[in-house]
């Protein structure tokens, strides 16, 4: 079997997330600690300035965190990491973003959210149910490179929600049946409701704020949730992802397109998604599209 090469520390949470998959996936991964002077040789080749890097078996250098897993999926589609019916890979997609983009970036507002994730999974075991999907590997690397490497986070963890500390674990022990491909019955689990809720009435209101500001070419957004109004900065990356989530909803057949509205309207989080996008493309000089 070809090997791939991840440039980075797997003490980070974008190259953590990429070994999960890459594990998950059934694929050699050699891990070379990145140098100042790789970083340079990487940088050039793959069009990043930040790593980390995946060097493919043919040569090519990758980087950018959520790319590069869509590339994984895409080049190894099996096992699957994302759902084939809408409104589980809708669903999906989003606790993606929220994940990636939000959770770590606003951690005093998050501990609300970990501790109804934590509760979500001792009845659900996995995000979307039985089978655990990108998010899940997605949280898993956030949870240890950047949560739990704390003794007092990790206990009170392990007090308000314990299944997180076992989520990695976890998902190493599904290696050989994880495969999104068999989840063909499109129904989500009750309890991830009220998560999809939290998503709504936080991130989706910054993205909200977010278009609206990138179409007045406003830096900044001012949002109050919950911690007294504030400054948040304005994410192209963050656009550029609705928008990808957004097209794919209009992409959908009519009866599926309602089928995902019937279950995201009720828990507020439809909205944000059908804006019209207000970025034709992302420059990736732009520090914000990084």
């Amino acid at each position: 079997m070809a090997t791939y090469t991840l440039y980075g520390d797997v003490t980070e949470r974008s190259a953590a997330s990429w070994a999960l998959v890459m594990r998950a996936k059934h694929q050699r991964a050699a891990i070379v600690p990145e140098t100042a002077s790789l970083s340079l040789l990487l940088a050039s080749r793959s069009g990043h300035e930040r790593g980390p890097y995946l060097r493919t078996p043919e040569g090519f250098v990758l980087a950018g965190g959520h790319e590069v897993l869509a590339w994984l999926e895409q080049v190894h589609p099996h096992p699957a990491l994302l759902p084939p019916t809408p409104v589980r890979r809708t669903c999906a997609r989003m606790l993606e973003d929220w994940i990636d983009l939000w959770l770590p970036s606003w951690p005093r507002r998050s501990w609300a959210s970990v501790d109804r994730l934590g509760r979500h999974l001792e009845t659900s075991r996995f995000l979307l149910g039985a089978s655990p999907t990108r998010a899940d590997f997605q949280l898993a690397a956030w949870l240890e490179t950047e949560v739990l490497v704390r003794d007092d986070v990790r206990a009170r963890t392990a007090r308000e929600a314990p299944k997180l500390l076992a989520l990695g674990e976890d998902l190493l022990s599904e290696r050989e049946s994880v495969d999104c491909a068999s989840d063909v019955d499109d129904t989500i689990p009750i309890s991830l409701l009220g998560v999809l809720e939290d998503i709504a009435l936080d991130y989706h209101g910054y993205l909200i704020a977010n278009q609206r500001a990138l179409k007045d070419e406003r830096d900044t957004v001012t949002l109050d949730l919950g911690l007294g109004p504030r400054p948040f900065p304005v994410q192209r990356v963050c656009e550029r992802r609705r928008v990808e989530i957004g097209r794919s909803l209009a992409a959908l057949e009519p009866a599926a397109r309602r089928s995902v509205a019937r279950v995201l309207e009720p828990v507020g989080a439809w909205h944000a998604l059908t804006l019209p996008p207000v970025l034709d493309e992302v420059d990736p000089s732009d520090p914000r599209s990084l």
